[in-house]
């Protein structure tokens, strides 16, 4: 078992994520057109309280509001993280 903790680099998978085509099939608009893929993301443990759910802050924020350092974090199941 691997041990995870607070300050270390982590990946995993998010099923069913929004994702720009793949093709780059746009509408009659001329905008990109969605489609739902499976999309790894990589990011920065922020809180590891009991091993079952992990915080995890997302690389590629651009600015963090301001007083809310934690509101772009999500919590992912520890089975589904893999460290980097």
């Amino acid at each position: 078992m691997v041990i995870i903790k607070e300050g270390d680099k982590v990946k995993w998978i998010k099923k069913m994520a929004i994702v720009p085509h793949p093709e780059g099939k746009t509408c009659r608009e001329g905008k990109v057109l969605p489609v739902f893929r499976d999309k790894e993301y990589t990011g920065t443990v922020i809180q590891n309280s009991n091993n079952r759910r992990i915080q995890v802050r997302p690389d590629g924020l651009r600015v963090l509001p301001t007083g809310l350092d934690s509101y772009y974090d999500v919590n992912v199941p520890f089975d589904e993280l893999t460290k980097i």
